[in-house]
């Protein structure tokens, strides 16, 4: 079976195997679908701005016509050499037939890259390029905290300038999990930073902090500790800004996990709560510990892990309806901040 999994895809994509001919990118993260389409498309060595090298073809277009896409890839060049297509865009339409036959019959001197969306282990393009000898699939799955250390650091050495860990562990707390805008927070920090020998905490503050990237700690926050008040007042202008709901509940759900592990230290004598706050990996940024102390003190095992599936629901149910994303964003965290409440006034 010819898949790449998304741990392995930064290492496929810069060596990529010459002997598969079509490419299929395929993820929620659309940044990072496209940034290793991006990297695909140069190391195969075709001029990028040349449109007889590089034939640019919309996936909609595609699966309209099966044809085309057999056509272009056995069309030969008008001065020879490698050509690369790349396909594009949203269709509800059947891609999976057009592509199947440039699979059973590969091109000599074209590869194909097909950017795709999240697709299921059993959606048919997927199945097709994965049993297919000549195809491949590339699975690119949002960045998690490791990525994004990779990146910033890759980001930093390039520009030569160094970051220390509080530094990073804000500016870690303020990307999201989207590569290529990931990458261009960074690349804004670097130039901010032009001249200097390492970056601060201020920097960040100054150069990313000030978006609402940044309120959305607030919103958790307000959640976590019952602040129903807060909440409502901070999460309607958060995603009005622009700040992605789905990204909120992952944000949440990351929070609740740094609970629980806290929980279950403060449960088995691991100290008190802000020694225990204080031995957190990663670090929990100073402006969220009072927050994130009260909440663990009202917080218990049992329902910190409710709170957990209810987040983790919630996260899946946005990414698969953007239109119901900001629903069903304040629908868990409203939940959350209620159980949160009822606990501080059960404890009075």
């Amino acid at each position: 079976m010819a898949e790449i999994k998304s741990a392995q895809a930064d290492a496929f994509v810069e060596k990529p195997d010459g002997a598969y001919r079509v490419f299929l990118l395929y993820g929620p993260d659309a940044g990072l679908v496209s940034e290793r389409a991006d990297i695909l498309a140069t190391r195969f060595g075709v001029d990028q701005n040349d449109p007889f090298s590089l034939i640019r073809l919309d996936a909609d277009l595609v699966a309209a016509d099966r044809s085309r896409l057999a056509d272009e890839a056995h069309t030969v060049g008008m001065f020879g050499g490698q050509r690369v297509i790349r396909v594009s865009g949203v269709t509800r339409r059947n891609l999976a037939d057009p592509v199947k036959s440039v699979l059973d019959h590969p091109p000599v001197d074209c590869r194909i890259i097909i950017e795709a969306g999240d697709l299921k282990r059993d959606a048919g393009l997927r199945k097709q390029v994965e049993k297919s000898k000549s195809g491949v699939a590339i699975a690119c799955y949002p960045d998690g905290d490791r990525e994004i250390d990779r990146l910033i650091s890759a980001e930093m050495q390039a520009a030569g300038l160094s970051i220390d860990a509080e530094s990073r562990q804000t500016l870690r707390a303020l990307l999201g999990s989207d590569r290529r805008a990931s990458r261009n927070e960074i690349t804004k920090l670097a130039l901010y930073c032009y001249g200097n020998e390492r970056v601060t905490v201020d920097d960040v503050l100054a150069i990313i902090g000030d978006t609402a990237a940044l309120a959305a700690d607030g919103v958790i926050d307000a959640a976590i500790v019952g602040d129903i008040a807060a909440l409502e007042n901070t999460l309607g202008r958060v995603t009005a800004s622009g700040v992605s709901p789905d990204m909120i509940v992952i944000g949440a759900l990351r929070h609740f996990q740094a609970l629980q592990v806290a929980r279950y230290r403060f449960d088995n004598g691991g100290g008190p709560a802000g020694a225990i706050i204080g031995a957190l990996r990663p670090p929990l940024h100073f402006s969220r510990r009072p927050a994130f102390e009260k909440a663990l003190r009202i917080w218990r095992a049992d329902r910190i892990e409710a709170a957990i599936a209810r987040l983790d629901r919630a996260s899946l149910q946005a990414r698969a309806d953007s239109r119901l994303a900001p629903a069903i964003a304040d629908s868990a965290l409203l939940a959350i901040a209620l159980e949160a409440a009822r606990a501080v006034r059960r404890q009075d």
